[in-house]
């Protein structure tokens, strides 16, 4: 059971990737487009246990990197962060509309600032970029609208987290 759960979020982070890498590089309401891997990741490490959380975060963003021209691993390494912290988190927020809802906002917006300031270290010039705040900003806000668009079928085909047993699969 724990396998068919993360064959159906690698299966829905990588139709993720497809549109966010396909149809959100035209469609750019007011010059930016949703994070939309990033807001599966968030989705979807909800349910799964830690280290198919963190897989499943690094091979999203391995697969953004190579399907971008971004340096090889920064992607990778930003939502692995995502994944990590969704995974401590998850407990606190849960079905909690009030929490969940900011706290996307927030982790979307966390994540494109972490993003930033990478991209910056390894010379991408992204914090150069006079509309940095309104590129992080933005897809935060798109991310929180699409949320209650993208949550509901994610947990009914990813399913709950299993088992009460202790260890790196929880």
């Amino acid at each position: 059971m724990k396998w068919r759960r993360t064959a159906v979020a690698v299966a829905l982070v990588i139709l993720g990737v497809a549109l966010q890498t396909t149809l959100f590089v035209k469609l750019r309401p007011f010059g930016a487009s949703p994070a939309l891997a990033l807001l599966l990741i968030l989705a979807v490490c909800r349910h799964l246990g830690r280290v198919p959380s963190l897989l499943v975060g690094f091979s999203t963003g391995l697969l953004l990197d190579l399907l971008s021209e971004t340096p090889l691993g920064l992607w990778a390494l930003v939502l692995t962060t995502v994944a990590f912290v969704t995974v401590r988190l998850r407990s606190r927020f849960e079905d909690d509309i009030r929490l969940l809802v900011p706290g996307v906002f927030l982790l979307t917006f966390v994540a494109l600032a972490l993003y930033a300031l990478l991209g910056t270290i390894f010379g991408e010039q992204t914090l150069a970029d006079a509309q940095v705040v309104r590129k992080m900003l933005l897809p935060a806000v798109y991310n929180t609208i699409l949320l209650p668009l993208v949550l509901p079928p994610v947990t009914r085909l990813v399913g709950a987290r299993g088992g009460g047993r202790a260890g790196w699969d929880q």
